[in-house]
């Protein structure tokens, strides 16, 4: 390098440091600064607000820590260089970190210049609230720190930036992904919910000259593409501004507290961003006063301290919505408290019930109160006990009449039996005063492992009272049919027709063996029919049933026939007992045709009539007291026609035996091969399921404690296996 050029280099640098130290003396003159003030201000400026003689430039209104770094108004107005006394509109900015909002707000509001640092470098350029005036527009400007971006305490850049939003008249949302993004529509959904529920209200609290309006800012959304098509008006005539409004419901965020919705979408290949649609869009909200008036920059100042006053407090770093909480938690919750289940996903197929440390509340519908033993409490167990009819160790009988007397009784497995409802005559206490402890468990939507519920000591009263009904109907229906056989044949008229000798029905040829039909004999011929051929009943004095007996259909009408088609009934009627009576004096050697055999058969029926109007006795109570009895979980009768396992149709066999042929034959059909026993077609319910189940598909036997029932109690096949 020749001397020369190192002449003209050192008197380069002293025109420029002389240039300096001008500039420098001016600016203090003009703003009554310091010297060293002055030079600090210079610095701050760049060359984009020195070739625009100064006028624009960026204070930091708020740091990454919440922190508004001016004291008053006065101040704010005097850093800004903005009137007190000037009316503006407040235009902030928002988006993801590095898609040129501080570049936007340059070109947008001051021609290019640099009044918003930007920056090539990876670390993030603007750091918490900037802000500058357009004296044109009057307009202030805030340059907001970006989202996903690196920054300590996360919850509290978001609180941040919505306070700025609170106070802001138009929201500009820069985007240069090449799709819209869940972010954006998360955030403004999150930011309209902040200011419907929270920052309105504190706005309208700061007195009559910060009244807050009753609608939010503007919203536009700047998006810029390279490589992708922006959102166009579609076939259909759907605006953009309504496609967007679509997807903000699809993901359901709800935009109601924003005064209005605009799109801007600009794409850039190989030029310049253009900005222009986005400055006549601005243009026309400026200018647009019918929602929100222009106010004094101090009221926007005064608005900002008094929502960060209020709305201040340390964060926890830690995001919320962890995602182990999210994603592998389990997700069942409580019915009662709405709580979540605090275990992993799975934690049922390892058999690990429901777990939640904290209390719960109590609800009646769902019952979720247990009893704890209060001596086991004391030892240091903590024992559930509930309220049973009986004890592990009385039988049926035994425990019913206990209960009849003495009323229900708490059972310790560890203390044996702790308390009864009925043990004194008078004076009874509660259960809660002397032997037990009460807790409010959780219940889960899902049942989980153990659910605790009633004992259903209604249930278990009418077990007992079936059982004795059984006792009593076995006696007059059919104990064995040994027994059967045997009563009837030493009892039986001579004109009747062996037991053994019917194996079809006389009318319709039904076979009794394979439908289990019950034999009856018509009182007139002495055939074997079924129920349904033999349904009628008419006195038949030739054979000494002077009463209305069973006869067979066919007999009914010889008999009808006999008495209406003949006008010397009773002529005709006398004949045909003449004829009969020396049929019945040949054959049993009495003239008086209601004795003999056939008195026999009437002493006979007259007992197994009383048993078994005994047993139909019992029975009413019991079908009375079913519905109001039967636990909750249990499937009503009325749907549940066929077992739920095998299909078999519910009823007696004389009911099947007078339905439908086609009935019949599903009925005969779900019985299945012929060593199926069909015999008992009653209508059962399994403890532990609920649904309705036949015998042949529950004959098991054992104690279902979730559902209350400790005892060994019916099962279906389906539950008893998976519980093995």
């Amino acid at each position: 390098m020749d001397a020369t050029m190192v002449t003209s280099l050192g008197r380069n640098h002293s025109l420029l440091q002389s240039d300096f130290m001008n500039d420098t003396a001016q600016l203090a003159s003009l703003h009554s600064l310091s010297l060293q003030d002055s030079s600090e201000l210079y610095l701050a400026s760049n060359d984009g607000s020195k070739r625009n003689g100064g006028k624009h430039r960026s204070i930091l209104l708020m740091d990454e820590k919440e922190n508004v770094q001016l004291s008053s108004a006065e101040q704010f107005c005097k850093q800004l260089g903005a009137p007190p006394e000037v009316k503006l509109k407040v235009v902030s900015i928002f988006g993801n970190t590095g898609h040129g909002k501080s570049h936007t707000m340059n070109h947008t509001f001051f021609g290019g210049s640099e009044v918003f640092k930007t920056s090539s470098e990876q670390h993030s350029c603007t750091v918490g609230i900037w802000a500058s005036y357009h004296q044109q527009h009057n307009v202030l400007c805030l340059d907001t720190e970006g989202l996903l971006g690196v920054t300590n305490n996360e919850n509290r850049q978001m609180r941040m930036l919505l306070k700025v939003m609170a106070i802001s008249d138009i929201i500009i949302y820069r985007t240069q992904s090449e799709r819209l993004g869940t972010d954006m529509y998360k955030f403004l959904g999150m930011a309209s919910k902040a200011f419907t529920k929270y920052f309105s209200g504190a706005l309208q609290s700061l007195g009559s000259t910060l009244t807050a309006q009753s609608l939010g800012p503007a919203v536009i959304i700047f998006q810029e593409t390279k490589y992708t098509e922006t959102l166009k008006e579609d076939a259909d005539g759907k605006k953009e501004e309504d496609i967007l409004r679509e997807n903000f419901s699809k993901h359901r965020q709800d935009l109601s507290a924003f005064s209005s919705l605009r799109y801007v979408g600009t794409r850039t290949y190989l030029t310049s961003t253009d900005y222009e649609p986005l400055k006549l869009a601005l243009k026309n909200e400026l200018k647009d006063t019918r929602v929100r008036s222009p106010r004094q920059p101090n009221v926007v100042f005064e608005a900002l301290v008094a929502l960060n006053k209020k709305f201040s407090g340390e964060l926890s770093s830690t995001p919320y919505n962890l995602f182990p909480e999210q994603y592998f938690t389990c997700t069942t919750f409580c019915k009662s408290c709405n709580v979540r289940c605090q275990l992993s996903m799975g934690h049922l197929d390892s058999k690990e019930d429901h777990k939640f440390t904290g209390p719960c509340s109590y609800q009646h519908q769902y019952e979720n109160k247990v009893y704890l033993c209060n001596r086991c409490h004391v030892n240091g167990r903590q024992v559930i006990v509930n309220v049973k009819t009986q004890t592990s160790n009385d039988s049926s009988w035994m425990g019913l009449a206990k209960y009849a007397w003495s009323g229900s009784v708490i059972e310790c497995p560890h203390c044996g039996e702790i308390y009864r409802s009925r043990q004194h005559w008078y004076g009874n206490k509660s259960p809660e005063q002397t032997a037990v402890r009460t807790e409010i468990v959780h219940v889960w939507n899902d049942g989980g492992l153990a659910v605790c519920g009633p004992t259903h000591s209604a249930q278990l009263v009418l077990d007992g009272v079936a059982f004795i009904t059984d006792a009593f109907a076995s006696v007059g229906a059919q104990p064995t049919k040994t027994i059967k056989s045997w009563v009837t044949d030493k009892i039986r008229p001579t004109y009747w027709k062996p037991d053994s000798e019917i194996i079809h029905c006389k009318g319709c040829t039904a076979n009794f063996e394979r439908f289990d039909l019950k034999k009856h004999h018509c009182r007139s011929c002495g055939e074997g029919f079924c129920n349904n051929c033999s349904k009628h009943e008419m006195p038949v004095p030739s054979r000494g049933w002077n009463e209305p007996v069973r006869v067979c259909n066919s007999c009914r009408d010889e008999l009808l026939w006999a008495r209406g088609n003949n006008g010397d009934t009773n002529g005709i009627a006398a004949a045909i007992d003449d004829e009969i009576e020396q049929d019945l004096t040949s054959s049993t050697g009495n003239n008086n045709p209601g004795d003999g055999d056939v008195l026999a058969r009437k002493y006979g029926e007259v007992v197994l009539n009383t048993l078994s109007n005994l047993g139909a006795v019992l029975e009413y109570p019991k079908d009375l007291i079913k519905d109001s009895a039967r636990p909750s979980y249990w499937v009503p009768d009325a749907e549940a026609p066929c077992c739920h396992i095998c299909q078999m149709v519910f009823g007696t066999p004389e009911e099947i035996n007078q339905s439908t042929p086609l009935i019949r034959a599903a009925a005969s059909s779900s019985s299945g091969s012929p060593s199926r026993k069909s015999s008992d077609r009653r209508r059962h319910h399994c403890r532990a399921c609920g649904n309705a189940i036949c015998a042949d598909c529950s004959d098991h036997r054992q104690p279902v404690p979730k559902r209350g029932w400790l005892g060994d109690v019916r099962v279906c096949n389906t539950c008893f296996q998976s519980s093995d």
